[in-house]
């Protein structure tokens, strides 16, 4: 071999145990995460079914074909039953078949018949268990620490995990390359192993940068956003809606429920209501979102989102996903059904389920190949001593 290419095979070598170091360890502790994330991703990409299946009483309408009440008259409904102001709506939409309002001081979520308006029943969480599994799913029950770790997580699968390992699969000889391609056939439990993790990393390795970048994003939304923007070069910040505030005016009274539907008919006719808000406080803003059908399609989900100024009714913030910058479409109107496999239909939902397995399998399977590395060298070192004190 020429001093070239001895050179070459040193920086190889070199770069191969860099990246191999860089993999193990990032994989070994972000992968444990990781895998809690994949797992309760997977359910929660059929959580309108879920949900139904595991609440029917509440989430079905008493006659789906007949026509919607008036969303008016579960408010009074609502208000006469709990002696409280509603405060929030949930329109029937995907897989809820009726209304479910909140009033204020009252915690429970409380669902109305679609059908006829009538009180059905009420549940602690909107979601019942499929919220518990969304809160494991995105912060690991913790809050924001957790959203920071599940967050951070996703960056290093997307950038780090996923490049080092791609690198590591890339055989040196082209006709090596089909062996990274397939699973081999009566192969030994360790070379099984082996091409589990590398076959189905490869091949998930696209589908998983994609749930990966868009899961940071909702963990770090504002900087996410602001890259974003920066990137696509947009003439002004987007608002950050948590940060909206009314303008106080004194003496003026706050709007109520039946006023902001009013404003709520008149600003996205062509859309179906999705959610109405009013604010927790004095300066909170009221928020208004809707969706393009109220059923679940394929390709970008266009939900236009209103924040009005709670006195006065004057619009706060518009996101209109048709007229938007750039840079907002794509995290607004793609990145919710790319993270939950809705992009193409039923076929990527399925795709997603099974994607959402693949964190774990990546960390159970490398576990494995670290532990078998691991006993190779401790008895290589054994033997050697044996040698060296004989």
């Amino acid at each position: 071999m020429s001093f070239k290419g001895c050179v070459a095979d040193l920086k190889f070598r070199y770069m191969r145990k860099l990246m191999l170091q860089l993999h193990l360890w990032i994989g070994l502790t972000a992968g444990g995460v990781l895998a809690v994330v994949g797992l309760t991703g997977s359910l929660y990409v059929f959580q309108p079914e879920l949900t139904v299946a595991l609440y029917p009483e509440l989430y079905k309408a008493s006659n789906p074909d007949a026509k919607l009440v008036d969303v008016r008259v579960v408010v009074k409904n609502a208000e006469a039953e709990f002696g409280g102001e509603v405060t929030s709506i949930f329109f029937p939409v995907r897989e809820l078949g009726n209304y479910i309002v909140k009033v204020r001081g009252n915690k429970q979520f409380l669902f109305f018949d679609a059908s006829t308006g009538a009180y059905l029943g009420q549940m602690e969480k909107r979601r019942g268990v499929m919220d518990g599994i969304l809160d494991l799913h995105r912060h690991l029950t913790i809050g924001e620490n957790g959203a920071l770790i599940t967050g951070t997580s996703a960056l290093l699968l997307a950038f780090v995990l996923l490049s080092s390992g791609l690198y590591l699969w890339m055989p040196r000889k082209k006709r090596n390359l089909r062996d990274g391609l397939r699973l081999k056939a009566n192969a030994s439990f360790k070379r099984r192993n082996y091409d589990l993790h590398n076959v189905f990393g490869f091949y998930f390795s696209i589908p998983l940068f994609l749930a990966a970048i868009t899961g940071a994003y909702f963990g770090f939304q504002e900087k996410a956003q602001g890259v974003v923007d920066t990137i696509t070069m947009a003439k002004e910040p987007t608002p950050y809606v948590k940060k909206l505030r009314s303008s106080s005016q004194a003496g003026k009274p706050s709007l109520n429920v039946y006023q902001v539907l009013d404003y709520m008919d008149g600003l996205y006719p062509a859309y179906v209501p999705r959610t109405l808000t009013l604010p927790a406080d004095s300066i909170g803003t009221v928020n208004l979102t809707y969706m393009a059908s109220k059923n679940l399609e394929a390709g970008p989900q266009n939900r236009p989102m209103v924040y009005l100024d709670q006195y006065s009714g004057s619009i706060v913030y518009d996101y209109n996903p048709n007229t938007a910058p750039i840079g907002r479409k794509i995290t607004r109107n793609w990145f919710v059904p790319i993270h939950f496999g809705e992009i193409g239909g039923v076929i990527t939902r399925i795709l997603w389920f099974f994607l959402g397995l693949m964190p774990a399998l990546l960390w159970i399977t490398g576990i494995i190949i670290w532990r078998g590395r691991g006993k190779k060298k401790r008895k290589g070192y054994v033997i050697t001593g044996r040698h060296v004190t004989a």
